[in-house]
């Protein structure tokens, strides 16, 4: 059987755990958008990828406020996957960075942790919760709907490029 452990990530003490995985997280994406768009990461970015995902980390990742939290899942004593939830504006929040990593998928991480950030924003007292999906990631796709999660319009503050937004997926799940 399978252990699974949520860790708050503490982003000071978790730093390079967490650009590690972002940087694979957001390779895959770029590689896909390159496939996918004919945009490379520098282009659509303004700037490389590392810089970008080195930039991003604090607000991603961070736990600032009371109003974020990112999780590292570990799975019989290995990080396996990450994510998180920020709120957005009030009675809204976001999930981000829902990722597996490729050896870890198929033990229903992604949808442990789903279930463990939707049930940190009910708890919050939210009563939406957002997030945008690629259109090549079809797995999520099936795990969000699964959740309850519809189809909504590119909504404010969301990390996508404007230039991507008719081909993104963006979900909205009202609580």
């Amino acid at each position: 059987m399978t252990t699974i452990t949520f860790i708050q990530a503490d982003f000071a003490r978790h730093k390079d755990v967490l650009l590690a995985m972002n940087l694979e997280y957001m390779g895959w994406v770029a590689a896909h958008i390159k496939q996918d768009f004919g945009i490379t990461s520098e282009d659509l970015l303004g700037m490389p990828l590392t810089d970008y995902v080195a930039g991003a980390l604090d607000k991603i990742c961070g736990t600032d406020t009371l109003d974020s939290m990112f999780y590292l899942v570990e799975t019989d004593g290995q990080i396996a996957a990450m994510g998180g939830r920020r709120g957005t504006q009030p009675g809204v929040a976001e999930i981000k960075r829902l990722y597996v990593l490729p050896g870890f998928r198929g033990l229903h991480l992604g949808d442990a942790l789903l279930q463990r950030l939707l049930s940190d924003v009910r708890q919050q007292g939210y009563e939406r919760v957002r997030l945008d999906s690629a259109p090549f990631m079809h797995a999520a796709h099936k795990l969000y709907e699964a959740a309850g999660f519809k189809d909504c319009q590119p909504y404010e503050g969301a990390e996508v490029p404007a230039v991507l937004h008719p081909r993104w997926r963006f979900m909205e799940l009202i609580l």
